[in-house]
């Protein structure tokens, strides 16, 4: 490389612009898209299911919260 830049002082450098290579704009036939497991990222469920709401605990009181958070942080 520093052989072909020092043959070339006094010349400019040239720059060409080159072709894209995909040869059409459909996002679906780009393979580098296409590779892996072929899975959607966010193709799971948004979080945890709960089959049956009534078989949850009933919640604490802001009372029973406040008591149980003093009793952790001691």
């Amino acid at each position: 490389m520093s052989d072909n830049s020092q043959n070339n002082k006094g010349e400019e450098q040239s720059f060409s612009i080159q072709p894209h290579p995909a040869t059409t704009n459909d996002p679906n036939t780009d393979p580098a898209l296409n590779s892996g497991l072929k899975e959607n990222v966010f193709g799971g469920k948004p979080g945890p299911a709960v089959v049956d709401a009534s078989s949850l605990p009933e919640s604490l009181s802001r009372e029973e919260v406040a008591k149980r958070s003093a009793e952790l942080n001691k």
